[in-house]
């Protein structure tokens, strides 16, 4: 499993997590397991293997878990494209927007002028949506936006070495990231019940 583990954390990637997912349910270790099928997710979001796992993990570590993807539709297909097809679409409309401004500021009237202001709108429209589908997969990849508890008995405080509370959080949910403390060590979380807790990042699997 250790061997796992490290192959995710160098080289991170579909295959990478989802061995560690498997290896780590294989051991009962369920909570990295979820953490690991869910990460894999991350690359292909998809994949119906991945999906089944991480929600028969997140069942074994509570029966009260309604597993839902951790990303959205929209987020999906974007990432379903790939980082390929946006560039080569974000490379193309450039041009054809170019070519059009070009064609639309000449002097000459032609009918060839009238399509060009026919077509700058769905143009624009075009690199617009190829550039969002970039910035998207971008951020996507470069972001740690949950985390899943090491354990059950992970402590939470009111604030960063503040006053412990109990929390009542579920260690099967998935926690949203909602900010880091200063060097990192500490994580504000906002659980399924919508609360604002910190957690220590030693104890979170975050993706």
């Amino acid at each position: 499993q250790s061997g796992f583990l490290e192959d995710a954390r160098k080289q991170p990637s579909f295959s990478s997590y989802y061995n560690l997912g498997v290896a780590s349910g294989s051991l009962g270790e369920w909570s990295k397991a979820k953490w690991a099928f869910e990460s894999s997710l991350k690359y292909r979001p998809l994949n119906g293997d991945a999906q089944y796992n991480a929600k028969f993990a997140s069942q074994k570590i509570s029966q009260n878990i309604i597993w839902k993807h951790p990303y959205p539709w929209l987020e999906r297909l974007i990432l379903g494209f790939g980082t390929t097809t946006w560039s080569v679409l974000v490379m193309i409309s450039s041009l054809f927007l170019g070519l059009l401004i070009f064609n639309i500021i000449s002097k000459k009237k032609s009918q060839l002028k009238k399509w060009c202001l026919r077509l700058i709108a769905p143009a624009i429209l075009l690199f617009m949506v190829s550039f969002f589908g970039i910035y998207s997969i971008n951020k996507h990849y470069n972001e740690n936006r949950y985390g899943i508890m090491k354990s059950a008995e992970v402590p939470f405080y009111i604030s960063p070495s503040g006053v412990q509370i109990k929390n009542g959080v579920n260690p099967g949910s998935r926690l949203v990231i909602m900010k880091y403390f200063k060097d990192s060590t500490w994580v504000q979380i906002k659980s399924q019940g919508n609360n604002l807790l910190w957690i220590e990042n030693e104890n979170l699997y975050t993706y």
